[in-house]
């Protein structure tokens, strides 16, 4: 196993910005040796420091930070915890007893965040329960109460802290659908968030939602199949021709759910000018191969692998959630998305008259 030495890269990450204000500890359950990479998620995954699990399974990471910014501790592709709101405090890595695993203490941005995620962990204990009770008028009317309650969670949290980091994360989890409102919002947050990471991704998501919202051109895409060859969604759109460019993973329930509905529409309209160029954003290549070689999806199947769900092609058309479709006009326009289930039959039936 190659060891790094923190001293080093202590000494090329501090190199010229002051001193270290921060430090980063605990025990991630790692055996010695094993190595953590600290990585902005908003800089492109960019790494800001990296460090060795000590003889004694701890770890510490020191650096310096000019302003509070978000970043994931990882250990290989696995991130330990949620996202830390890293900033110039000394942060601790400790365990939650629940199913979170571990949480970061230590500063009033992390406790905050804290205090959301164990709210959200309590109340969904309850509702797990209560889905295993018996169908009633009184469950139905908790789990609608309570399921409410839930989903604000977030946003209550959102709104204690619009002036701060953890508010402007928050809201790039939960951006508005719809870009004017979205635009709305992110002008509220304080002018020293504005140009801050978080908020920036925020403002390219938005200006991607514009560029592919219906009645807009398609964007092409060129994306490399199972077997290697590159393909262009481009070679399938053109007079003549429908096509649904449909974003989805393997491992996600809802698309795999969908595929049932694909496989109707591509059998009932594939012979008149209807294709599918289906977008996977696997991380693991091998496992959409298999995929792909157990499910028979006759259609075009491409690749565009990233961290969640931002894929490059992901990120180029705003998608915020998956499955997530645009369905193509033969002149080149999206004429609708998000078509689910038997919508899509539908709808091409209505436009292919």
């Amino acid at each position: 196993m190659n060891r790094i030495c923190p001293t080093i890269l202590a000494a090329v990450a501090l190199s010229g910005c002051g001193g270290p204000n921060y430090t980063l500890s605990g025990r991630a359950g790692l055996a010695p040796g094993d190595t953590l990479r600290l990585c902005s998620p908003y800089e492109n995954d960019s790494v800001l420091a990296t460090t060795v699990i000590r003889r004694d399974s701890s770890f510490r990471i020191r650096g310096h930070v000019s302003e509070p910014t978000i970043a994931n501790l990882m250990h290989n592709d696995r991130r330990i915890g949620a996202p830390i709101q890293l900033e110039a405090a000394d942060i601790r890595l400790e365990p939650t007893g629940d199913v979170r695993g571990f949480q970061f203490t230590g500063t009033p941005l992390n406790d905050a965040f804290n205090a959301m995620n164990a709210a959200q962990v309590s109340l969904g204990n309850v509702l797990q329960a209560l889905e295993n009770e018996p169908d009633t008028p009184e469950r139905r009317r908790k789990l609608d109460s309570l399921g409410r309650i839930y989903r604000q969670i977030p946003g209550d949290a959102l709104e204690a802290n619009r002036d701060n980091l953890l508010g402007a994360f928050l809201y790039a989890r939960r951006t508005d659908a719809d870009p004017a409102k979205a635009r709305e919002r992110l002008a509220q947050f304080p002018a020293q968030l504005q140009n801050h990471p978080v908020l920036a991704s925020v403002r390219r998501e938005i200006e991607a939602v514009e560029r592919s919202s219906v009645s807009r051109p398609y964007m092409d895409l060129t994306l490399k199949d199972a077997d290697g060859e590159t393909v262009a969604l481009s070679s399938l759109a053109g007079p003549g021709r429908w096509v649904l460019l449909d974003f989805w993973a393997t491992w996600c329930g809802p698309c795999c759910r969908e595929i049932p509905y694909l496989k109707e529409a591509y059998a009932a309209f594939s012979g008149r000018g209807f294709s599918i160029y289906a977008v996977s954003i696997d991380h693991d290549a091998a496992r959409w191969q298999r995929f792909l070689a157990e499910n028979d999806l006759p259609w075009t199947n491409v690749l565009s692998p990233g961290c969640g769900k931002q894929s490059p092609a992901a990120a180029m058309y705003g998608i915020r959630f998956i499955p997530s479709n645009f369905l193509i006009s033969p002149d080149g326009v999206i004429v609708a998305r998000n078509l689910p289930g038997r919508q899509l039959q539908s709808r091409l039936e209505e436009l292919m008259k």
